[in-house]
């Protein structure tokens, strides 16, 4: 399933949500982007590409009135660096569970990383918002040598 923003209503975004340990540069990247495009409705995620789409992480149910979200899942990766042992999950971040009301067609993600057992960083939406212009998290970096984390964020009408 897809997301078409109301200010592009002739262009359908796809969600992609990255995650990449990499233990040679000591780091954790976690990225939230949009597919645009004939290939990108085609785009195959999986698990051990560490591609992700919030709509694959929740059952869809069609009734005679109404479609809404009955159910979400969530992925767990472990990424073992320098300063500890990392758990990332990652899981959908639900506006509207009614997908024909306010809201409906939007779905972003969200994510919680822990360090050791320990939380580093509790569930954090990508999105805040399914209106307005809050700025949306595009990628959060977890760098082994520190422990530390840095989230960067832009406007949303720069990511749509």
């Amino acid at each position: 399933m897809s997301w078409t923003s109301a200010a592009a209503a002739d262009e359908t975004y796809y969600p992609l949500i990255t995650y990449k340990c990499d233990t040679d540069a000591d780091i954790l990247v976690i990225t939230n982007s949009l597919l645009r495009g004939e290939k990108a409705a085609r785009f195959e995620y999986s698990d051990e590409a560490g591609t992700y789409s919030p709509w694959n992480m929740v059952e869809i149910a069609r009734d005679t009135d109404t479609t809404r979200i009955i159910k979400s899942t969530k992925a767990s990766n472990q990424c073992r660096l320098s300063s500890a042992d990392y758990t990332v999950i990652l899981e959908p971040h639900i506006f509207s569970t009614n997908l024909d009301g306010q809201c409906g067609a939007t779905i972003s993600g969200a994510v919680t990383i822990n360090a050791n057992g320990a939380e580093l960083l509790e569930r954090t939406a990508f999105e805040d918002y399914c209106h307005g212009n809050a700025p949306i998290i595009t990628r959060i970096t977890v760098f082994g040598k520190t422990g530390e984390y840095k989230i960067k964020r832009i406007a949303k009408y720069k990511f749509y």
